[in-house]
């Protein structure tokens, strides 16, 4: 078997002649080359788009994106950590204002107590009602949780501050109203004798009478006009027994011809608690108190004082 390529050329005719068993080994060679040339084609085409679509398949990639992955890894685990221990700042902040809340509530109920306001009036168990007129355009800002922390923080030591101060105003006013002799050293009664110039019930000369006499039923209570400390608590001629009470700020106060005396020298009493008995000792023409104010170690017109509210 032959088979005879021709060529036709304007220049000469050429001709192939390829015989029997030269074309046998010819396809032979084909059939073997041709299956492994398209193997190593499709080897170089799988290959690079795999690597295309697949970066691992490149172990120094691998390695480079491993690495990179583990470095994101750890900063996320800082992240959390650092998260984890702002909140631990935070929620230790919050505690301090919650303390700080406590505080001034505290201080609050004092001042309600001591001023008589109606802590109702403020409905501080609700939550406050608040509005505004819109922008009427979106406005989106980043809260600084942290800022917003301490402007609160600032704002409360502010608040507690002024209200501390108020407190200790209005405690030392309340201080001094229970320290300030107010009211009647006996259950009801009436003044016999005013404070000033008068003609002595006993002697018949002109004297100057120091405080007020009050009767009073024998053996009845008399009683403190303020909180004091008791100064004096004797017996003399012409004022009987006696009782003196410092009361601070200048005040003092005397109850004389007593019965008897139910406190001693030294002792603190309060408003209202009974120091003596009414009597009519020393120079005396019946059971009554003879009542004196004194202020900075002056004598003083204690009516003022009986009428006055405490």
């Amino acid at each position: 078997m032959k088979i005879i390529l021709v060529k036709d050329n304007t220049a000469k005719n050429s001709a192939v002649c390829f015989a029997g068993h030269k074309l046998v080994v010819s396809g032979l060679a084909l059939f073997v080359a041709l299956p492994i040339v398209l193997g190593l084609a499709t080897y170089w085409i799988a290959s690079s788009i795999d690597r295309a679509v697949n970066p691992f398949v490149d172990p120094e990639y691998r390695l480079l994106v491993e690495t990179r992955v583990a470095e994101q890894d750890q900063e996320m685990q800082k992240t959390r950590e650092y998260v984890r221990q702002h909140l631990d700042v935070l929620g230790s902040r919050i505690g301090a204002l919650q303390a700080q809340v406590s505080r001034i509530n505290a201080v609050e109920m004092r001042i309600a107590d001591a001023s008589g306001i109606d802590l109702a009036d403020f409905q501080f168990d609700d939550v406050p009602a608040v509005g505004g007129a819109s922008l009427g355009r979106d406005v989106t800002e980043q809260v600084d949780i942290e800022n917003a922390i301490v402007a609160i923080e600032n704002e409360l030591a502010l608040r507690e501050s002024e209200i501390a101060a108020v407190d200790f105003l209005l405690s030392r006013k309340n201080l001094l109203s229970k320290q300030t002799p107010t009211g009647w050293p006996v259950k009801g009664g009436w003044v016999s004798s005013s404070f000033g110039t008068r003609m002595h019930p006993i002697t018949g000369r002109k004297d100057f009478h120091r405080g007020v006499d009050i009767p009073g039923k024998l053996g009845a209570d008399v009683l403190a006009v303020a909180d004091g400390v008791v100064t004096q608590s004797r017996n003399n001629a012409s004022y009987g027994w006696l009782v003196e009470i410092d009361h601070g700020n200048g005040y003092t106060t005397l109850y004389s011809h007593n019965k008897k005396n139910t406190v001693k020298v030294g002792e603190t009493v309060v408003k209202g608690q009974t120091i003596a008995k009414i009597g009519s000792t020393g120079l005396s023409t019946g059971p009554h108190v003879h009542f004196e104010v004194s202020k900075n170690n002056k004598r003083i017109n204690p009516i003022r004082y009986l009428y006055k509210r405490s």
